[in-house]
């Protein structure tokens, strides 16, 4: 008969193998003579043992108690019925502590032939299956990607660049310009005068209050030149050389530097050179606000310096006065406070001068306008801050063929040849923007100039076409100024002459140059001001613990004060005193007073010498001093060996006043007993003591 297997329910199958796998159990250990309610005993016989489920495969229990069952590997019987049936299945090992054993019964269909792998060929992200590219042609639009962008950004540029040529940026209309007139003309100290007039291509503005703004907006650029009643004259010595007026354009003070051209042909060039000049901005150039070439009024218009020129600087005699006001005031106190007997202001000014100098002039060559051509003391100018600034470089072809120029401009002009290279005044066609060794050669006499204080050429008594053909001869010796004069350290005067050498391929470039005087900067700020200000701070510094120095000895000395005070009058009073008050008579109508005498002093300072007897004093007088500090009383005064001291005043103490003066005494005259003259060994002093209690009227007003 057919035997129908009918499928078990999990559960009731679990179950069955749990009541089955205990009664096993239970029956070994009966078997053994144990006992069912053992379980350790059944749990033992149920690790390890193996049996079949009702589920239809078999199982078996670990050491750790766990079942571990067999599994059965399906497969799709194809093209059968298209179901799963078993084909292999994993059997438990022997060993229990081994991995199931896979058994194969019957060939399993995959489909396509072959298993599936571990990971598909291209990978799970398909990152294995990339298809390889053509580098060649990423690598070709990539750079003409790259070519079409440098293209972009120099068509960018030149139409940027030609964008500004055309505007005219720097373009000035003189029409907005108000240009000063002389001092006298602008003065505000005649009020009566009705009207004052500024200067605008020759038109008259009877403007007083707009003048009167102008006036201080001019003090507020320059409060270190002009006086608050003035402005500056135009007709200065500067003015008349040639070197320009001064004037207002859009609320800068502004230098105005006229151009001898009938007119101006606004070549590519000439605008080019304006734009370059315009753009260069540096703390040690002179900002080049903008050009006008307008006839007649064709001009050049920078930054006004208040200072003027360094050449008018350094001709200054009241330079000390001026300049160095803090050498002139507070030199020897800050010589004093900070120590230092070395300090040198006017060191410390040529070297901020110097400084500003030799950077200017490295921007000057790292720019496109290469070189100055024209460097001399007049063309650098000094700030309100005291900061130097270079002046008229570049803008060559725009000041070219200057005609109808005043003599006082040719003159200026030519004496501009006294700073100029030889190798440049030798040339019959030297170029307009000069050379960056003539420019060496340049600051080279600028430097002599500066720490000279007598001019390009010293005390020399040629004249300057007698000076320039000196140095414009080959001489054996190279005609040069005079270096004996000059009071310097000799790296500087080395340096100097290394500037103005005949050879322009020895002299050295401004880098050079400042790294071989970087020693008159050192421990020095790059401005002038800053120096001041951090040696004033230094200054405050030390002044400030000066001052707390000198706080704290005031204290001490106060105090000693005040104890020498409380030793000749009561606290009490004494602290009315210090307080400023009046200390009234006042009326005790009971007090004690005690007084005391050294019985035989007269025949004891006889025979005792004055130090001896001094000592005796002050033994004597420290011993009753440290005794009467326990008791109420007061210390009014001691005269020779007498010793007076009194109780119930100046704070009363009721009736104790007479039992503190006895106590005192009594403890006084214990002390005398084992007192030793230290000059006396053996002998012993003895008190002579008076108490009396009574009225006492005290009256301060003696003391």
């Amino acid at each position: 008969m057919a035997h129908t297997q009918e499928r078990v329910p999990i559960y009731a199958g679990l179950t069955y193998d749990a009541v089955m796998l205990w009664a096993r159990a239970a029956t070994q250990v009966l078997r053994e003579n144990g006992s069912l309610t053992n379980g350790t005993a059944i749990g033992l016989k149920i690790r390890g043992s193996l049996y079949r489920s009702a589920l239809g495969f078999d199982i078996r229990v670990d050491e750790n108690g766990d079942a571990e069952g067999n599994y059965t590997v399906l497969g799709f019987s194809v093209p059968e019925d298209d179901h799963l049936t078993p084909v292999g299945r994993f059997t438990l090992a022997e060993n229990a502590s081994s991995l199931p054993v896979f058994r194969l019964d019957k060939d399993i269909a995959w489909l396509g032939g072959s298993p599936p792998v571990g990971e598909p060929k291209c990978g799970f992200k398909n990152d294995k299956c990339a298809s390889k590219q053509d580098w060649r042609v990423l690598v070709i639009c990539i750079t003409c990607a790259c070519v079409v962008l440098v293209l972009g950004v120099f068509a960018f540029r030149h139409y940027h660049y030609e964008y500004k040529l055309a505007r005219l940026l720097w373009k000035v209309d003189m029409d907005e310009v108000v240009v000063l007139r002389t001092n006298s003309e602008l003065s505000f100290q005649n009020t009566n005068r009705g009207m004052l007039e500024t200067t605008r291509l020759g038109f008259a503005f009877p403007d007083e209050q707009h003048l009167l703004k102008l006036r201080r907006r001019l003090q507020s650029a320059a409060p270190w030149v002009w006086s608050a009643n003035t402005v500056p004259d135009t007709q200065t010595p500067a003015v008349a050389a040639g070197r320009g007026r001064v004037g207002f354009y859009k609320g800068n003070v502004v230098h105005i530097k006229h151009v001898y051209k009938k007119s101006v042909d606004l070549t590519r060039s000439i605008r080019k050179e304006l734009i370059q000049v315009r753009e260069m901005r540096h703390e040690n150039i002179t900002p080049f606000i903008g050009a006008c070439v307008d006839p007649p009024n064709i001009c050049i218009l920078t930054l006004f310096c208040a200072r003027g020129s360094l050449e008018d600087v350094l001709k200054n005699d009241d330079l000390d006065l001026d300049s160095m006001f803090i050498s002139s005031l507070v030199a020897d106190l800050i010589k004093d406070v900070l120590k230092n007997d070395d300090l040198d202001l006017d060191s410390m000014f040529i070297s901020s001068l110097v400084a500003d100098l030799i950077k200017g002039m490295i921007y000057i060559h790292d720019s496109e306008v290469l070189s100055h051509g024209n460097l001399r003391s007049s063309n650098c100018l000094v700030d309100s801050r005291w900061v130097l600034q270079i002046s008229d470089f570049g803008l060559h072809e725009f000041r070219a063929a200057q005609t109808c120029a005043p003599q006082a401009v040719t003159e200026n002009a030519y004496r501009g040849l006294l700073w100029r290279a030889p190798e440049l005044l030798r040339s019959p066609s030297p170029p307009a923007r000069g050379t960056q060794k003539g420019d060496v050669y340049s600051f080279g006499i600028v430097l002599y100039e500066i720490i000279g204080r007598q001019g390009p050429w010293g005390n020399k008594a040629l004249s300057t076409n007698e000076v320039i053909e000196q140095v414009r001869r080959r001489n054996s010796v190279p005609y040069r100024p005079p270096t004996d004069c000059l009071s310097c350290p000799d790296y500087v005067l080395r340096c100097m002459q290394e500037c103005w050498d005949e050879n322009p391929d020895s002299r050295p470039d401004f880098r050079f140059i400042n790294v071989k005087l970087r020693q008159m900067q050192a421990g020095l700020k790059p401005n002038i001001f800053d120096n001041m200000i951090a040696m004033m701070e230094k200054y405050a510094s030390n002044l400030e613990s000066l001052v707390q120095e000198r706080t704290m000895q005031l204290l001490e000395e106060k105090k000693k004060t005040e104890r020498l005070l409380h030793r000749m009058l009561p606290r009490s009073v004494a602290e009315q005193l210090k307080r400023g008050e009046r200390v009234e008579a006042e009326s005790f109508d009971s007090v004690t007073i005690y007084f005391s005498d050294i019985v035989g002093f007269t025949a004891l300072s006889a025979v005792s010498s004055p130090l001896q007897v001094v000592e005796l004093l002050n033994d004597v007088y420290t011993c009753f001093d440290s005794i009467i500090g326990a008791y109420d009383v007061y210390k009014v005064e001691t005269i020779g060996d007498a010793y007076m001291v009194v109780s119930g005043l100046p704070l009363r103490n009721g009736l104790r006043h007479a039992a503190q003066i006895a106590s005192m005494a009594l403890h006084l005259l214990a002390a005398i007993r084992c007192f030793e003259i230290r000059h006396r060994r053996g002998e012993r002093l003895q008190l002579r003591i008076g108490i009396h209690s009574g009225q006492n009227e005290l009256i301060f007003q003696c003391l």
